[in-house]
């Protein structure tokens, strides 16, 4: 009896296995397999793809991944999987597979965002690209002169500013603005009556520098007392505080679960690049975020530079950007120099470039001698604190990765700087 008891226990199960990418357009995985009894669905769907198990709805042991395909939060697309037909009674790495099951996973969700309640004025790009990337871009109905305009839709710009940061060069802009606030003037202005008559339930504005957005302040006043919304400060000062951004703005929007899985994805970036071995000697590096005059990227850039294998210098995470002169440069002299500029993209920021290569000082750096300087998109992946930071410390990995005689990285992430 106990033979035969051992007998069947030592037996293999035969299943079929189905992985179907559905809207990812890859060919479904199909597979005839052979395992042992005892065996849950987690492990068996790992002998024909890769999976990656994390927090996504009821357990650290959720199914995260297939074969690299993840969460998309814009669209709730997640992974499901049916038993013989119908959905799965259970939690995949609790159902124990049994002879001649039929496993499908299904990779579905939707096409569009979801239509949302909430009426939200962002001014505050990071504020937007957050809802964008949750799937609460039908929730926005005005957003900022500097903020990118959702695929597809044309919202009201409902703020305004004096300053040309395109035609104007950064000496010209840091001279603007410093008169003006010697003069004490506001540099950004709302359309009060555009704003009303949108009717936003929310309003996304930022407490961290009164140069790169409106402030709370500048809203109240413009708005009065009698504001028709709330109002949602986000005042990011490290990665902790951009992933609890993510969430917040989550909550206001009526899209919690996704923002939940938004910001956790965001956190497993960088948990990856801090996991990653360090080059040695480490290399020591500065971000530019401004060349006329210099300014050096503190707090979540420094904190950027850290995670992806650098040591930062001039200002590290826990201290604020702040503007150097060009003996500080010469004497902290990095192995890695990375422009980032505030607020400008790869091709607006290379205009700038001659305020730091026609400079005496520059020639005699490090970074310049070893061909290790790098003009990188400051715009999407540095100096605006939402989900593109994540992609900025993988390129500044690559790039901290790099020396003079790699070959160049790609151009939409990363220009060396010769």
């Amino acid at each position: 009896m106990l033979a035969a008891f051992a007998l069947a226990l030592a037996q293999d199960v035969r299943i079929s296995l189905r992985v179907d990418f559905g809207p990812v357009g890859r060919p479904a995985v199909v597979r005839e397999l052979k395992l042992p009894r005892g065996t849950n669905l987690v492990e068996a769907t790992r002998r024909v793809c890769s999976v990656e198990q994390d927090w996504l709805c009821w357990s650290k042991d959720d199914v995260w991944s297939i074969d690299g395909v993840g969460p998309d939060t814009r669209l709730d697309r997640y992974w499901m999987w049916n038993l013989d037909g119908a959905m799965g009674p259970n939690f995949p790495v609790k159902h124990v597979v049994s002879d001649g099951e039929r496993i499908e996973w299904l990779y579905v969700g939707g096409k569009e965002p979801v239509k949302l309640e909430a009426r939200a004025v962002s001014l505050l790009p990071a504020a937007t690209e957050i809802a964008i990337a949750i799937g609460a871009e039908n929730a926005l109905v005005g957003i900022s002169h500097l903020c990118r305009q959702p695929q597809g839709r044309e919202l009201p710009r409902v703020m305004s500013t004096t300053v040309d940061s395109d035609a104007w060069s950064m000496g010209r802009i840091d001279a603007y603005l410093r008169e003006a606030g010697a003069r004490g003037e506001t540099l950004y202005s709302l359309d009060e009556e555009r704003i009303r008559a949108l009717k936003p339930t929310v309003v996304m504005s930022q407490g961290l520098c009164p140069v790169c957005a409106a402030t709370p302040q500048d809203v109240e006043r413009s708005l009065g007392k009698d504001k028709c919304a709330d109002l949602l400060v986000l005042t990011p000062r490290s990665l902790a505080d951009v992933a609890q951004n993510i969430r917040d703005v989550g909550k206001a929007l009526g899209r919690d679960s996704a923002a939940t899985i938004a910001a956790r994805d965001f956190e497993r970036r960088f948990e990856k690049l801090r996991s990653e071995p360090r080059a040695t000697p480490v290399p020591r590096v500065v971000v530019l975020e401004w060349f006329e005059p210099l300014w050096v990227s503190g707090e979540w850039i420094a904190e950027m530079v850290e995670v992806a294998g650098g040591t930062p210098l001039l200002a590290s995470p826990k201290d604020p950007s702040r503007r150097i002169e060009w003996t500080d440069l010469q004497a902290a002299d990095p192995d890695v120099l990375v422009l980032a500029a505030c607020s400008m993209d790869i091709p607006r920021a290379r205009r700038e470039l001659g305020a730091l290569t026609n400079h005496p000082a520059w020639t005699g750096l490090r970074a310049v001698k070893s061909r290790r300087v790098f003009l990188l998109d400051g715009e999407r992946h540095f100096s605006t604190p939402g989900p593109g930071l994540a992609q900025g410390a993988e390129v500044m990995r690559a790039v901290l990765a790099t020396s003079a005689s790699s070959a160049p990285l790609p151009l939409d992430a990363c220009v060396r700087v010769e």
